[in-house]
């Protein structure tokens, strides 16, 4: 059973007008599920409804009068379809099987070999991997929009944090082209060559390198501090791959800095004044005592002066 209620649109390319009534009548025959079946002959009527994107499947023969089911496929992927192709033969042929799939083709049937049951199955299995595609393929796009409009610095580098792939922001970071970082590793980056073995070392022991403090050297000499997060991943593959993350913080530094001068100078000048204060006290009691001193020494005089 097919997994839809709703009626499934099939575009049957065939120029042979028995063919197609037999593969129709396979279709309808598929029980519990509700199509809705176009014919179309002609190659260039048919690549213009593939374009058009109405259908949810289609089902192309390999013989198209002067051109082949191949050309319609490639022609077909070309438009962007991403909708099940599936090839048609009169004779089974692996080469054509083998460059069918290549183009992107999801089934390749023999009409001779063609009933309900393989309909049923290559229809199912078909529109199954269409809607994992689709999702899969608008996830990429998601994500690639996020990686490529991101603010801060996002890559993808091998085991050896050689770059195979950068956003924008690592470009205008660094001041280097994407050509040019595609070729080179992080590595080479660094303004500091110790930081290349102390992010080895925590990469290789925890998989992670998380909120390190990294001063990288731009293509016009300048240094530019940053917070690198990186993490081991792996591929479906089991290739291992790095995603890395750079937050400039250059600026946050320079304030930083000119706030650290700030409040030194405002120490500094504290300092003075709790000095001045300390050394003030004393001298006014020292200038007291002076002046008292003077007029000790004044009246014993003028009492002298008094007497004679």
């Amino acid at each position: 059973m097919l997994p839809s209620n709703l009626p499934t649109r099939v575009l049957i390319v065939e120029d042979d007008e028995d063919d197609y009534l037999i593969i129709e009548a396979c279709i309808r025959d598929i029980p519990q599920k509700e199509f809705l079946i176009d014919w179309c002959y002609e190659y260039e009527e048919a690549l213009k409804r593939i374009g058009e994107g109405n259908y949810d499947i289609y089902f192309i023969d390999y013989l198209l009068g002067e051109k082949t089911g191949l050309d319609l496929l490639r022609d077909a992927i070309a438009l962007g379809c991403e909708d099940p192709l599936v090839l048609l033969t009169g004779i089974g042929n692996r080469e054509v099987d083998v460059q069918a799939m290549t183009i992107g083709a999801v089934d390749y049937l023999v009409k001779s070999e063609i009933n309900r049951e393989k309909l049923e199955r290559c229809i199912r299995y078909s529109l199954e991997r269409a809607a994992y595609l689709k999702a899969l393929k608008a996830n990429e796009r998601k994500f690639r929009s996020i990686f490529e409009k991101s603010k801060d610095s996002v890559f993808l580098a091998d085991e050896r944090l050689f770059f195979l792939d950068v956003n924008n922001a690592t470009c205008e970071l660094v001041k280097y082209s994407k050509e040019h970082l595609l070729k080179t590793s992080l590595n080479n980056l660094f303004a500091r060559k110790e930081a290349i073995e102390r992010i080895a070392e925590k990469l290789k022991m925890n998989g992670e390198v998380e909120d390190e403090e990294v001063e990288l050297l731009t293509q016009n000499k300048e240094r530019k501090n940053c917070i690198l997060s990186l993490s081991m991943e792996m591929h479906s593959s089991g290739e291992t791959y790095v995603q890395g993350i750079l937050h400039d913080v250059t600026n946050l530094k320079r304030i930083e800095r000119a706030t650290f001068q700030i409040e030194k100078l405002r120490s500094t000048a504290t300092l003075l004044r709790t000095l001045a204060h300390e050394v003030r006290n004393p001298l006014t009691n020292i200038n007291l005592s002076v002046e008292q001193l003077k007029l000790l020494h004044v009246i014993p005089a003028m009492c002298f002066t008094d007497a004679r």
